[in-house]
């Protein structure tokens, strides 16, 4: 792809486990692709440093090359509203940071779009990837973060406050529990990264990420039966949203499915015994980097031909 392509933009995705940046286009392909850790501990203000600065970096590489760039679309984690973001517990501190005029401070001369990142790399897979041309589909997101998009009539559906799809929010047992309003996310809190990181350290004394248990499961039964409970957790949930939105194809994406070890085969067979109408079940095309893309796909829709930064605010509902 030529460093002049028309219509280039900076692509950001902020995570709660790694940062990206690269430079894209109409065809969604990427180049100038840089990341490195969020380090959540370091706290928001830090984190959303490292984020503009490791966009800054692609974006002089980029007109060093002589490319022109001409918007900065954003993916992030929770809600991004004009002076604060909602439903992102992963960095301390997200929620109080006013990321859109930060952004346009940081880059004064691009118009930018925001959008979470699990609606985002449903709207990449929508307009590149597995969703393409699907009118009912869903998009699932599997890793520290556990989320998902619902699309109707091929268009991503946002919700009466931007929140539809935040399965992570989902209660998880009969008992009054711990819940959105004492700042929890049940399922999240189970099945996601961090989550499973910590049942694990009950098990070997100290957190283990997924990546690790994949590596040791040959070999340690522990390892394997922890992973064999979550991969059945995460069938079943999958089986439930198919039978609650009857989707012709659900697409399942996030750091989690990138492993050749996940075991989408045997997810396909369950759903195809327990729902009432089986949807094709297959690997988002963009797996753990449909966000990035996602990006690249908002810039494209709402940042180009735009005099005002196209974030998300409560009363717009934009993804």
């Amino acid at each position: 792809m030529s460093g002049t392509a028309a219509n280039a933009v900076v692509a950001l995705d902020i995570g709660g486990t790694k940062i990206a940046s690269a430079i894209g286009d109409a065809s969604g392909e990427l180049r100038r692709w840089r990341t490195l850790a969020t380090e959540a501990e370091r706290g928001a203000e830090l984190v959303l440093e490292s984020a503009i600065s490791l966009a800054n970096e692609v974006l002089r590489e980029e007109r060093a090359s002589g490319g022109d760039v001409h918007a900065i679309g954003v993916s992030t984690m929770g809600l991004t509203r004009s002076d604060h973001v909602d439903l992102a517990p992963n960095v301390p501190g997200w929620k109080d940071l006013a990321i859109p005029a930060m952004i346009d401070k940081a880059f004064p001369a691009l118009p930018a779009a925001f959008g979470n990142d699990v609606k985002l790399a449903a709207l990449a897979e929508l307009t590149w990837g597995a969703l393409a041309k699907v009118a009912h589909g869903v998009y699932l997101n599997l890793g520290t973060g556990i989320a998902a998009t619902l699309v109707v009539d091929g268009q991503v559906v946002d919700g009466a406050h931007g929140a539809a799809g935040e399965i992570g929010y989902w209660l998880t047992g009969s008992a009054m529990p711990q819940a959105a309003a004492q700042g929890a996310a049940p399922t999240e809190e189970a099945l996601g990264g961090r989550g499973v990181s910590n049942r694990a350290a009950a098990i070997f004394g100290r957190p283990v990420e997924v990546a690790e248990l994949l590596s040791r499961a040959a070999d340690d039964r522990r390892a394997e039966a922890l992973l064999q409970h979550l991969w059945s957790e995460i069938a079943t949930l999958v089986a439930n949203l198919a039978i609650a939105f009857d989707p012709e194809v659900l697409a399942l994406g996030g750091g989690y499915v990138r492993s050749d070890r996940f075991p989408i085969e045997d997810i396909t067979r369950f759903v195809s015994r327990t729902v009432p109408y089986p949807p094709k079940v297959v690997r988002a095309r963009f797996m753990g980097d449909a966000s990035l893309h996602g990006a690249v796909a908002v810039a494209l829709r709402d940042g180009l031909g735009s005099a005002t930064s196209g974030w998300a605010s409560t009363e717009e509902g934009r993804i």
